[in-house]
């Protein structure tokens, strides 16, 4: 099980830092099918997108990516029964990413501003 930082929700750490942090360098992070590397700052036309590269219709996921951390297997599951486990992974896999970027991408500024 993935640990998750605890701000205001458990399921939703704050993405205030990582605008910032990814806007910082000089490379533009996107995921491996052009979407932006943080899901929590997907757009609704970004979920949209990933939910039908998935095969998932796009419509049962109204929501930006602020949204969709919000849910739990089980939401995926009352979407979409068929793809839910798959979807549900994906997404988690990618907010851990992202996490693990904005962590490395912090430290690495603290450690230049030392």
């Amino acid at each position: 099980m993935l640990a998750m930082p605890s701000a205001h929700c458990p399921r939703v750490p704050p993405p205030h830092a990582a605008a910032a942090a990814w806007d910082a360098l000089p490379i533009d992070f996107k995921a491996e099918d052009d979407l932006p590397v943080d899901p929590r700052c997907w757009s609704r036309g970004d979920v949209s997108r990933w939910a039908e590269r998935r095969g998932a219709a796009p419509e049962r996921f109204p929501m930006n990516g602020k949204a969709l951390c919000l849910m739990s297997e089980d939401m995926f599951r009352a979407r979409e029964p068929a793809r839910a486990a798959k979807m549900h992974q994906d997404f988690r896999r990618r907010l851990a990413r992202a996490m693990a970027l904005q962590e490395l991408v912090e430290k690495l500024q603290r450690a230049a501003g030392k």
